[in-house]
């Protein structure tokens, strides 16, 4: 079984780039979860994923890595309450239920709890990015609902040298548009605080009209509809004088050489699409939809990825591991990041006490919007700008 050294173990270029970001998923289930049981189980998941069990560490360069703690492991914290709230979205109601972490050297990357009411519990996740994207969440999540019930644990690469670069060819100092352009996300200012930890809040639930309604062109996906309505219903508040920067993660696990299916990490770069004001204003729907469906397909094959990866560790070698803090995953002056976890299995997640009553993985962050299956269609969690 794989271990991690004693020294610090340097993460990948988008693992770097993902550093003072973290997100949280919500699950909600219609009786009491066994904490005994969860517990053992996760003891058995940590062993097979050791990034899990580390905590952040502050390089020379001011890059980051990973270190085996020295006191104990990740522990699931369990709250008794009196009742569990209606809606766990909220600011007043969510900062209780799900951990926060910050990127300070030293400090984890994984923080649970579990909320029990006398007729129901809830398990709240937080997990750096640095570690895992959402899909990585999720492989997480699945290897624990496993060990609970006693099934074999999948293993899950997660050795960061596979998205290493080691002979990178020098090029041309980069600029902020080379930056976007290649891996579609921002470099500019301000600067963001990297060891600040996000608030609790959710964001505020949007619920899109009946994607058929919104276009019948076959062509076109039901991502590629979602989105475009997003764009085009909050545009007035999201872009800027000049237009709207939008960014997609796109997960490359698929298409980049040597990374397996199901790599526990980072495996993703940002489709960029750019809107011009004239464009946002003039477009219909399934116009700005085509506009989603090209940005997409532009970047997903392996030679974007590597690109990418190549674009984010040719700047850390440039500037050096502080321009991290100068790096953003959406414009924060007239951006949209977009992230789709509709097609990733949230719902079949059974802890002990069948399938979840509700899934929420949020948009904590400003400027950013989640798409997540519910009973009836689709959802958003949308974050307006700070």
């Amino acid at each position: 079984m794989p271990v991690l050294p004693i020294e610090p173990h340097p993460l990948s270029p988008i693992d770097q780039f993902f550093i003072g970001h973290s997100f949280s998923i919500v699950i909600r289930y219609g009786a009491r979860l066994d904490a005994g049981r969860l517990s053992a189980a996760l003891a058995t998941v940590l062993e097979a994923i050791p990034p899990l069990t580390c905590h952040l560490a502050e390089l020379e360069d001011g890059r980051w890595g990973l270190v085996s703690p020295s006191d104990s492991p990740p522990h699931l914290e369990v709250h008794e309450v009196p009742h569990l709230p209606e809606d766990a979205t909220g600011p007043a109601s969510s900062s209780g239920l799900v951990p926060r972490l910050s990127a300070a050297p030293g400090q984890p990357v994984l923080g649970l709890r579990l909320t029990q009411s006398p007729t129901e519990g809830l398990l709240g996740i937080t997990l750096a990015h640095a570690v895992a994207d959402g899909f990585g969440l999720f492989l997480f999540l699945r290897a624990w609902s496993r060990a609970v019930h006693g099934r074999p644990l999948e293993p899950l690469p997660w050795e960061r040298n596979l998205l290493a670069l080691e002979d990178l060819t020098p090029t041309a100092p980069l600029s902020p548009e080379d930056f976007w352009r290649r891996t579609g996300f921002r470099w500019c200012q301000p600067p963001r605080d990297l060891a600040a930890p996000r608030p609790a809040a959710f964001g505020t639930r949007l619920v899109p009209p009946e994607l058929r309604t919104l276009a019948a062109d076959p062509a076109l996906s039901d991502n590629d509809l979602l989105c475009a309505w997003l764009i085009q219903t909050r545009a007035d508040e999201l872009a800027g004088p000049d237009g709207l920067a939008v960014t997609f993660p796109v997960d490359y696990r698929r298409v980049h050489g040597g990374l397996p299916n199901n790599y526990f990490g980072n495996a993703i770069r940002g489709a960029p699409l750019w809107l011009a004001r004239e464009t946002l204003e003039r477009e219909s729907l399934p116009e700005l939809a085509v506009r989603v469906r090209e940005a997409v397909r532009a970047v997903l094959h392996a030679q974007g990825a590597r690109d990418s990866l190549a674009c984010i560790e040719g700047l850390l070698r440039e500037r050096g591991g502080r321009v991290l803090g100068e790096l953003h995953t959406v414009d924060p002056r007239a951006g949209l990041l977009v992230t789709n976890v509709s097609r990733v299995p949230f719902g079949t997640l059974d802890f002990g006490a069948g399938p979840p009553a509700h899934v929420l993985l949020p948009a904590i962050e400003p400027r950013t919007a989640a798409i997540q299956q519910n009973d009836s269609g689709y959802e958003f969690s949308f974050s307006a700008p700070a």
